[in-house]
């Protein structure tokens, strides 16, 4: 039987996922390109927050979160540190009622699972959890002690070994500078080192720079980036607790060593708003630095009402990262206009915890051609209607 050739561009969370998911078809031949190293780009910046409930992915998509999240324990289990697991739990805060629902639906699905979980409006409950929180800017917080953030990059890398211990290959440094197109379909790549290679399909995983892959097939890929802008904070006392994942609808921290990281959260982002979003270039991002003053105000603003104990700290360092938002604030997952050329991109941040349950469903519709509900309500189609 012929293998069908797969090329995956991208050599992040979404490729290496894909990738080894499509490795354990044995009529599959993949090929992942990535033009730096495996899992240093958008998702080396990515906080890794896998939490059993939050606002980050609705509820309605909630066993694709518990997939994500028992598939990274399983690599735990299979090599402890594979998957840079810090399991701190998460305290998720309600403002309002309608938060408030959402974080006890979540907490429900949680324990059906056999997970821990609990809806908390005992103030001086919540201040033992995390002393640095002021209860009275809340109604109330979700808590579970079993989840934790992971390491993207690490799993990036260890799922890109997998792949390439099932027969598939990895090539990095080299990137995908063309794509040929023939009569509307995608039937190969030409790389960064001059070489041409022919492909049955060609998947883009490419994240904030697929809007420029895209236009390798004249294709408008229809995401937005916006700014990801993050701080950590030097706690001015030691921390002598574990700082759980904090979580509001307008930002998010965690403890990352001796700092705490916070960024503003992805879904409090205007799209029509250019200092949150527009059409940048990923590669001219710089290594340090680049955060907007207006963030800093919002920082400290949120910090003032949420979490004073933060208000004296220190700045430790920062950086400026895009994620790759459509309009929906869901991803793009498989077909396009273009046939054979497919996407699995707009995961806006969250890719650690999407990528599993969507590389799994994706493999299998590009192997067998099934497709599943999650593919259906995540296609590119949906946005040619709006």
């Amino acid at each position: 039987m012929a293998k069908k050739k797969i090329c995956i561009i991208g050599g992040g969370i979404s490729g290496t996922a894909l990738g080894y998911n499509l490795s354990l078809y044995d009529d599959a031949e993949v090929t992942l390109y990535e033009k730096g190293r495996i899992g240093a780009g958008t998702t080396s910046k990515s906080a890794g927050t896998v939490c059993l409930f939050d606002d980050s992915l609705n509820n309605r998509y909630w066993d694709v979160r518990l997939y994500g999240f028992e598939t990274y324990c399983k690599m735990e289990k299979e090599k402890r540190g594979s998957a840079g697991f810090d399991k701190t739990g998460t305290l998720v805060c309600a403002l309002d009622e309608k938060d408030e629902k959402r974080i006890k639906t979540g907490i429900a699905l949680a324990k059906s699972a056999g997970y821990t979980g609990e809806y908390i409006t005992d103030k001086d409950r919540i201040k033992k959890i995390l002393p640095m929180i002021d209860p009275d800017s809340i109604i109330g917080a979700g808590y579970t002690a079993d989840d934790g953030y992971f390491d993207g990059t690490m799993i990036s890398n260890n799922f890109a070994s997998k792949m390439e211990a099932n027969g598939a290959t990895v090539i990095i440094g080299v990137g995908v500078t063309d794509i040929k197109v023939e009569g509307g379909a995608a039937v190969g790549i030409t790389t960064s080192e001059g070489k041409q290679e022919a492909y049955d399909v060609i998947v883009d995983c490419t994240g904030p720079w697929s809007r420029f892959t895209g236009k390798m097939v004249d294709l408008e890929v229809p995401i937005w980036h916006t700014k990801a802008e993050a701080f950590f904070m030097a706690p001015s006392e030691k921390l002598d607790y574990v700082f759980p994942i904090l979580k509001f609808p307008a930002f998010y921290a965690l403890r990352a060593g001796n700092n705490i990281f916070i960024c503003k959260s992805h879904l409090s982002m205007d799209l029509d708003n250019p200092m949150h979003a527009g059409q940048w270039d990923p590669d001219k991002l710089p290594e340090r630095g680049g955060t907007d003053d207006y963030f800093i105000e919002f920082l400290f603003e949120q910090m003032e009402k949420n979490v004073p104990g933060l208000v004296d700290a220190g700045l430790s360092s920062s950086w400026l990262s895009y994620r790759a938002e459509p309009r929906d604030f869901l991803p793009i997952i498989g077909d396009t206009p273009v046939k054979n050329y497919l996407l699995a991109t707009g995961y806006g941040g969250n890719g650690v915890i999407e990528a599993p349950a969507v590389s799994r469903d994706l493999a299998k519709y590009i192997m067998r051609g099934e497709s599943t509900l999650l593919l259906e309500e995540w296609a590119f189609s949906r946005l040619l209607k709006k």
